[in-house]
């Protein structure tokens, strides 16, 4: 039986609710935080409120709601932290990631334990946060000590305009992870690149093309990259809402108009990747985790004219759909 790993447990998909598919609750330290420390959110009570935020926007469309947080391995990810979060907030789920942020992230990478370990031994670690439970330490080892939160998706992340062999080393190691326990994969895109090379890439390596999800391609406006991806039968994840610095939102609509006339609905999610403290609510931005249900879906039923069942697929049936699996092992 299909099952969503959240993690407090698995549950059914139906309960999903309204699902953020990719968003960031915590982030304790690690890479991304050292290159810009915007990245850092390490609050829980500030956390706990931004998604309860969230959570009030979400019951214009169902009693609950979702964030998939894609804080990936040796990333930052504070699960001990983010499991409070969960317990301070009725009506919340958070389905955490393991896998892998790009390469640049893991700073001086020529000792990273993926650029030393074999694929496999990567691919062992991956399956054993999704089935035995996450390190509290995030594999920042040399200590391992497995706490009761398992991760629910994979992550993998490829470079601005290449995949580095770093990154194909991890892509392989993220593929068996997949295939070992039946765990989705939702990708990074860095600006929009990439993504129709991570495809093939992942096929090849012989992961179903439902269990793959090319995140932020929105950054790529361009409706033809879109379709390249999904007439493959993968998803696209399209996020970044209210980022006026790179387009403003009427692209992200025209986006969802053209794949919505074209047949594809069914294989887009949505998130908002406010992972910066200034792109969340509680740290003083105007928009926040809480901005798809809130303000962007609103939208598109009062303004732009979207059939009321579109935009239920979009916050609610299409995430239902691809982050559940039957679990291989585990």
């Amino acid at each position: 039986m299909a099952i969503v790993r959240t993690i407090t447990g698995d549950v059914a998909p139906e309960t999903l609710g309204v699902v953020n598919a990719h968003d960031h609750l915590i982030r304790v330290g690690a890479g991304e935080v050292y290159i810009d420390p915007d990245h850092l959110l390490d609050d829980v009570d500030k956390a706990a409120q931004e998604a309860r935020y969230f959570v009030e926007a979400a019951k214009r469309w169902s009693p609950d709601a979702t964030v998939i947080d894609m804080c990936p391995a040796s990333s930052g990810r504070g699960v001990l932290k983010t499991l409070e979060v969960v317990e301070k907030v009725p009506g919340l789920h958070v389905v955490q990631a393991t896998g892998f942020h790009q390469q640049k992230v893991y700073l001086e990478w020529r000792q990273s334990w993926v650029n030393q370990y074999t694929v496999n031994q990567i691919a062992d670690l991956l399956i054993a946060d999704i089935v035995e439970g996450i390190d509290r330490f995030d594999y920042m080892g040399p200590i391992v000590e497995r706490t009761p939160v398992r991760a629910g998706v994979i992550k993998w992340a490829t470079a601005y305009g290449r995949i580095t062999e770093w990154e194909r080393k991890a892509g392989r190691a993220v593929a068996i992870a997949s295939k070992e326990t039946g765990a989705p994969i939702n990708t990074h895109v860095t600006a929009g690149t990439c993504g129709p090379e991570q495809v093939p890439f992942l096929l090849d390596e012989g992961v179903d093309p439902a269990k793959i999800a090319i995140g932020h391609i929105q950054r790529n406006w361009d409706p033809w990259v879109q379709e390249q991806i999904v007439k493959l039968g993968c998803y696209v994840e399209l996020d970044g809402t209210n980022r006026i610095k790179y387009v403003p939102d009427n692209a992200r609509v025209n986006l969802l108009t053209v794949l919505g006339e074209k047949g594809y609905g069914k294989q887009i999610l949505l998130g908002t990747d406010s992972g910066k403290a200034s792109y969340q609510k509680v740290y003083g931005s105007v928009s926040g985790i809480d901005y798809d249900p809130a303000v962007f879906c609103p939208r598109l039923l009062d303004d732009e004219g979207f059939d009321p069942a579109y935009v239920e697929d979009l916050l609610i049936n299409n995430a239902r759909a691809f982050f559940a699996f039957d679990p291989v092992r585990g």
